[in-house]
């Protein structure tokens, strides 16, 4: 019986207009409220995907110079070698007693 009442409303809901349909009665989507494509899709895939790259390229460039910056400025150490300045003369540091005595 359900079916057969969807069924029916969806068949009125096709027949009445469709402003009608969506101010008082819930109509369940169908393909013919599908945009159509028209032309063709390859001209403004190129496009879209310019535009992105571009955006890929911006951020890789932006995040190239904020890492040069702050290596450059010594914000950040990357330990890639051995510290410039040399630790202090072993006669200035003391040993460690780590026994327990």
């Amino acid at each position: 019986m359900r079916a057969i009442t969807g069924l029916r409303k969806n068949i009125f809901c096709l027949i009445q207009k469709k402003e009608y349909c969506s101010k008082t009665r819930f109509c369940y989507p169908h393909m013919n409220e599908l945009p159509v494509p028209c032309g063709a899709w390859e001209p403004w895939y190129r496009e879209k995907q310019a535009v992105y790259n571009k955006h890929l390229f911006a951020g890789i460039v932006w995040w190239l110079f904020s890492f040069g910056l702050a290596i450059y400025t010594e914000s950040i150490y990357l330990n890639w070698g051995p510290p410039a300045q040399p630790g202090p003369p072993s006669d200035m540091v003391e040993e460690c007693d780590d026994s327990d005595s």
